[in-house]
């Protein structure tokens, strides 16, 4: 899980009591609860319960409410019948759904991509791949995950277009709990050399648009591939 050192003046705050300092804390647990959910750290119906979460990030729960509720307003999270924050349970549908926004999104991303990496951005991105690689050949499906999430993130970072990386990172704060359920691996080994993620890179090297573009499309297909059959049909009933 992707982690943010809280500075230790933020620390000797007390939000309940500091405006500014309560905004700040909230940010903070903002990010990193949805960077726990992006990186695969919960799963759907996992129930994110105020305190416990609240001392795991070492704040108090005023902060950790208000960053839960805008994770709700942004339905990256959704409430129970006792109010209690919940990641929700995505159905194939509605995955279906998030899966082409994304596609969509991130396709302009990588065109973005293409006009101005760097060798050493790309470098970054092969390392990124490599870990990828290590979670499959030690048969991990959780760590191959996360590594599949982190190498899409960190291409994104990359890019320019800031306000369509916004909008991506909420679409995986729904897609984390998806394969942090998955418990198999991937059909094709990230270490095949017509694996998408080496076929982008190869393209990022050669500023091939097309073929970056292509790459990304068989990727997303794959990982539909992969997750699709392991989700419900339709919204199964909580009790």
């Amino acid at each position: 899980m992707t982690t943010i050192q809280i500075p230790q003046a933020w620390k000797n705050l007390r939000p309940e009591g500091r405006g500014e300092a309560r905004g700040a804390l909230a940010a903070y647990a903002y990010q990193q609860i949805r960077d726990r959910l992006i990186y695969c750290h919960y799963q759907g119906g996992e129930r994110l319960v105020l305190r416990p979460l609240a001392a795991s990030l070492e704040l108090s729960p005023t902060p950790v409410r208000e960053a839960l509720l805008r994770l709700v307003s942004e339905q990256a999270l959704e409430l129970d019948e006792r109010n209690t924050a919940r990641v929700p349970t995505t159905t194939r549908a509605l995955f279906l759904e998030i899966h082409g926004v994304r596609g969509d999104l991130e396709g302009r991303v990588t065109r973005d991509l293409i006009t101005h990496i760097t060798p050493e951005q790309i470098a970054v991105l092969r390392e990124k791949h490599r870990d990828f690689i290590v979670a499959y050949e030690n048969a991990d499906p959780h760590g191959a995950a996360v590594a599949n999430a982190i190498f899409h993130s960190t291409a994104a970072g990359f890019s320019r277009l800031l306000f369509t990386v916004g909008i991506i990172r909420g679409l995986w704060a729904r897609m984390g709990p998806i394969y942090a359920a998955a418990n198999s691996l991937p059909t094709i080994s990230p270490a095949d050399p017509n694996h998408p993620h080496l076929q982008i890179l190869a393209a990022f090297e050669k500023h091939d648009v097309d073929a970056a573009t292509d790459a990304l499309r068989r990727d997303f297909l794959q990982a539909k591939e992969w997750l699709e059959p392991l989700l419900p049909e339709e919204q199964p009933v909580t009790i």
